[in-house]
């Protein structure tokens, strides 16, 4: 049975039209007029400089930041809890906001697109990069699509839901026979998840090691990096598997599909699992990537050098050694990201409120 799982960044609630990036956050919650925050303020003061306008809407840059300013915080640590801990609450209620965009059903175009991107996205790659997509070699083989969210909103376990019914299983025709197609009941969320009132779901925010903690001095504290080191919060906070369950679905994949991801380095411990299974093994990484321009527009130099730059984005923060680059570049397929997920006319979303 071939075994395909997807890893779902913040680009996937972008593409529904949500104004879910850092960026947004920035300036429609946290700086928004009016807003006032001691924690915020203090922050910006310790900084010197804050300029929300020209921050990117990338998450891993806010979780950078954490890391960067550790050492402005070794003379009040517990300032240092409360005010990330507070940005935490915040971009929770943000996002939980935004997510009530959604509608409450999803039209069944949409859900028809969902699942032909999960199971069949390889109908829509370039000829030669469909060699080793699923469902494999042989069309009748039966195949296991799971996911991992790295998003705090439930858009895509909505879709998903929506998208296997109760039965969990499905079958579509490929190349002349009935492909059935498995999946699990949930989609793991790495990070956690928040719900409409943006009550979090054991929240996971931070960075990926110590190496990403400016200050030697709370780098080498365990009770700090309980906090703030994803892996370590999952395992030794809030006690869950959720660490083994990532590493378990990475192991088993035949085929690796990350949409909406910005290969930041505060997800790296997720990135260097998948960098471990591909050099280990026939999987393929099929990266869907949205700043890859169309080649069938004819802006080929550009896409060249943007798959050039997400490859090596992927190997360095994969921590994959010299040595392997070679052989690990032909498991990677950077695509076009406007390939799958394709909803500009299927979905509408909910006007905000006032």
């Amino acid at each position: 049975m071939s075994k395909v799982l997807w890893i779902i960044g913040n680009g996937f609630d972008k593409n529904l039209g949500l104004n879910t990036g850092y960026r947004s956050f920035l300036l429609n919650k946290y700086f928004a007029p009016g807003a006032e925050n001691k924690y915020r303020d203090e922050l910006v003061r310790r900084l010197g400089k804050f300029e929300p306008e020209s921050q990117s809407d990338l998450w891993s840059d806010l979780e950078s930041l954490l890391g960067k300013v550790t050492e402005l915080y070794e003379d009040d640590v517990e300032l240092f809890h409360d005010t990330f801990e507070d940005i935490q609450h915040q971009l929770l209620e943000y996002v939980a906001q935004e997510s009530e965009r959604l509608p409450d059903e999803i039209p069944s175009a949409a859900i028809d697109e969902f699942r032909e991107s999960l199971c069949l996205f390889s109908r829509r790659l370039a000829e030669l990069d469909q060699n080793g997509a699923i469902p494999g070699t042989n069309p009748s083989e039966n195949a296991w699509i799971s996911a991992i969210s790295l998003n705090y909103t439930n858009s895509f376990d909505l879709f998903w839901r929506s998208a296997i019914f109760e039965n969990k299983l499905h079958s579509l025709l490929v190349n002349g026979s009935f492909v059935r197609y498995f999946y699990p009941e949930h989609v793991l969320h790495l990070h956690g998840s928040v719900d409409g009132q943006g009550n979090g779901g054991s929240p996971i925010f931070g960075v990926s090691d110590q190496s990403q903690i400016s200050s030697n001095v709370l780098s080498r504290d365990d009770e700090f990096k309980e906090l703030w080191i994803k892996s370590e919060r999952n395992s030794s906070i809030l006690r869950n598997t959720k660490n083994q369950q990532m590493a378990n679905l990475v192991s088993v994949a035949s085929t690796i599909c990350v949409y909406g991801c910005s290969l930041g380095r505060s997800d790296a411990y997720i990135w260097k699992e998948v960098g471990k299974k591909i050099l280990g093994s026939s999987t393929r990484l099929y990266i869907f990537d949205y700043g890859l321009p169309d080649r069938r527009s004819g802006s080929f130099r550009r896409y060249q050098k943007q798959r050039q730059a997400l490859i090596d984005s992927f190997l360095t923060v994969a921590e994959i050694k010299d040595s392997d680059r070679e052989l690990a570049v032909k498991h990677i397929v950077p695509v076009e990201s406007s390939r799958v997920f394709r909803f500009d006319s299927l979905l509408e979303l909910n006007e905000k409120d006032s």
